[in-house]
């Protein structure tokens, strides 16, 4: 089970002091923030047609604009994902492949198994899939879940069988693991080689949680022009920091107040259960950034560690928390698909390649919707889902 010899970082993309082991991808926070939005615009694209498309077809069955707009259902939902996905990793190889560096797929890490290597991370998934059923068995899982109105019908269950199976596992491990992680490791393991540094994430997230928090209280039409206010007076602040360092502003100086931007329209936008539970994690976050920087500076290896630890953690955390509206924001399955974003993320770690988290993704899905298959008896029964 052994994978090609990894790739060197790419040595011309490095702008400052890149901590000895780190990722090094040839993208940065702004190339990820860019791929989020074409993500969210395609989606919002994509779903608007499929959704006219549906409503006026003879497959909604004289539903109502109204009851499609809450219940879309899978004839809205895999097609305008599977699109938006095609334009996320439309977007990625545009990003990666701008300065012809080196082929696409090389860059990110996509190296094939050697051998019968993919049967064995596939076996992995399928194992990973019935222990965690078990242990879904001690925590609070109920009973019926937002992703169940997408199992109504066969049809329903067979394209969504189609999408979790042969589209999601590509589409997510390229977006986590692919182009999240690396950027997060990089960053992170820089950041714990200087204590100034350290402090300074530290406030910078306590801004955030603050920043969140009004925004997260406020109506939607002012939680979206003090955004935008605020994007102008970052931005504004950034360009102005940068010219009196005699420095000539680049398109890096839109990140800060883009970031700022897209948690706060987050925010606004999430549950109370699920604000609480980002604004909990990053409140730890800070204190534990704040006992860091308190600490002299560490030596590489151990700047690394706890980069690469907290690395992992957030892409993990990041992963789970984009499935909390179709699980319901339960914290139990929310909590199960965080120990499988773990085992993925570490599973990049390791094998520095996103092929083997994609093969044990696959498996754990294909495990999964194999029970579902034949416990419904080829989709004929769907109600027992629920029993």
């Amino acid at each position: 089970m052994q994978l090609e010899p990894p790739v060197e970082p790419s040595a011309a993309v490095a702008a400052g002091v890149i901590n000895p082991g780190a990722e090094n991808p040839p993208w940065s926070g702004l190339d990820l923030l860019i791929v989020g939005l074409v993500l969210v615009a395609a989606l919002f694209l994509f779903s608007s047609i499929f959704f006219v498309i549906v409503l006026h077809s003879s497959l909604s069955r004289g539903v109502s604009a109204a009851e499609l707009g809450k219940n879309p259902g899978p004839l809205v939902i895999v097609p305008s994902m599977t699109l938006a996905y095609l334009a996320m990793l439309v977007a990625m190889y545009g990003l990666v492949t701008r300065h012809r560096q080196r082929p696409f797929w090389q860059t990110v890490g996509w190296r094939w198994p050697r051998n019968l290597g993919w049967l064995a991370f596939l076996a992995a998934g399928t194992f990973l899939a019935v222990t965690l059923g078990e242990v879904s068995r001690l925590l609070p899982i109920p009973k019926s879940l937002p992703m169940d109105q997408f199992f109504q019908n066969r049809q329903g269950a067979y394209l969504m069988m189609i999408f979790g199976v042969a589209i999601a596992p590509l589409a997510e491990e390229m977006l986590f693991r692919g182009f999240l992680y690396p950027v997060l490791d990089r960053w992170l393991q820089t950041l714990f080689m200087t204590p100034p540094q350290v402090r300074r994430g530290c406030l910078w997230i306590l801004i955030m949680a603050g920043w969140g928090y009004v925004e997260h209280r406020l109506p939607l039409a002012w939680s979206v022009l003090l955004a935008i206010v605020v994007f102008l007076v970052v931005g504004a602040v950034v360009v102005a920091r940068s010219l009196k360092a005699g420095e000539r502003p680049s398109g890096l100086v839109l990140l800060p107040a883009s970031t700022t931007v897209a948690w706060g329209v987050t925010s606004g936008a999430v549950s109370d259960h699920v604000f609480g539970i980002a604004t909990t994690v990053l409140l730890v976050l800070a204190g534990l950034l704040g006992v860091f920087s308190m600490a002299p500076t560490r030596e590489a290896s151990a700047a690394g560690r706890w980069g690469r630890f907290l690395a992992v953690l957030a892409t993990s955390f990041a992963f789970a928390i984009v499935h909390s509206e179709q699980l319901g924001q339960a914290w139990g399955p929310l909590l199960v698909l965080f120990m499988v974003g773990l085992v993925l993320t570490i599973t990049r770690v390791v094998t520095r390649s996103v092929t083997p988290g994609l093969l044990i993704h696959v498996g754990y899905n294909l495990m999964l919707f194999g029970v579902l298959y034949w416990g419904t008896d080829h989709f004929r029964h769907l109600e027992r889902m629920t029993q």
